[in-house]
Parts: structure tokens; sequence; C-alpha cells
């Protein structure tokens, strides 16, 4: 192999290696809310991960009232998921971090489940597609969404009845 060939195989490969993995191992840390998580990942080292294809009521957001179910939702995750070992999976119909800097991934847990079903099937969260591009798992997500609003789980019951819409203070 040339010379030039070789460093640009190395290059590639050394470039290859600072992108953003496919899917990675981390440890949850903490449940923000809902549908975000700081987690500490093996390879990254601490990441604050917004949940793909979920949207959870709001707990934090300064100026507004708690969203409806949003404190049963992020209990929810932070029994869920916190101390766990996940696996962190990017879309590659999505953007890998949002305007906020988050990782944007789906959070895939030891037993295999996909935290974004199990939450929309438990009524904790409802399917999410921003800027008109869905998420490549949104027909399942949506399934489980379908499941907990028919069964009037979580959110989809009293005293939410599926509103849970923040308002400014």
């Amino acid at each position: 192999m040339s010379g030039d060939r070789c460093a640009d195989v190395l290059f590639a490969f050394v470039a290859a290696g600072r992108a953003a993995p496919a899917s990675a191992t981390a440890t949850v840390l903490r449940a923000v809310d809902g549908d975000t998580i700081d987690v500490r990942d093996d390879t990254r080292g601490r990441l604050r991960v917004r949940v793909l294809g979920i949207d959870s009521p709001e707990v934090h957001q300064p100026g507004w009232s708690v969203g409806c179910w949003g404190p049963e939702a992020a209990k929810f995750a932070a029994d869920t998921l916190t101390g766990q070992r996940v696996a962190l999976a990017a879309d590659p119909s999505q953007d890998s971090r949002d305007r906020y800097g988050r990782t944007l991934a789906y959070v895939e847990m030891a037993d295999g489940r996909d935290f974004s079903v199990t939450a929309a099937a438990a009524g904790m969260a409802h399917s999410y597609v921003y800027d008109d591009k869905p998420v490549s798992r949104y027909p399942d997500i949506a399934a489980a969404e379908a499941q907990a609003r028919n069964a009037r789980r979580g959110l989809w019951g009293p005293p939410c009845e599926g509103n849970t819409e923040s308002a400014p203070l």
C-alpha cells in the first residue's frame, strides 16, 4: 500500500472513531423527567439523553406550570432506568443532538425492551414527531400509545384525560 493510501485509511479510521456510535452502552445516573436521562456512556462519559420517539409532560420548564402527569412520568423513568445498564441507539432518520445539546437516542433496556415503547404503553408519554420527521420506531411507539389510551392508563385517564399541556405562570 502506498504511503498516501495508508495515510488515507488511517485518517478514515481515526475520524470514524470520533463520530458518535450508532449504538453505545451506558449506565443511567438519573431521570431528569419522563423523556430525558443523564447517563455515563462507556466511551463518551457523562451525557444528557433525550429519549427518541416520546414526549412526556413537563416537570422542569422555568416559567411554566408542571404538566398533568409530569411527576408520575418522571418517577416512572427514574424507577425503570436509574442504575440500569442500557444501550443507546441512534436513529439514522434523526439528528444526533437536539437544539439543547442533548444526545438523541433510543434507550434499550437490558431485557431488550425499548424504553420509548414501554413508557408509551404505560401511559407515561405519548408518541412524538419532531419537525415532521417520524422516528423509525414510530409505528411501535404509536401502537403502544394507542393501547394505553384505550385502557385509559396513566396520562390518558383521570385527572389528565390526555391533556398534559403546561401553562405560563
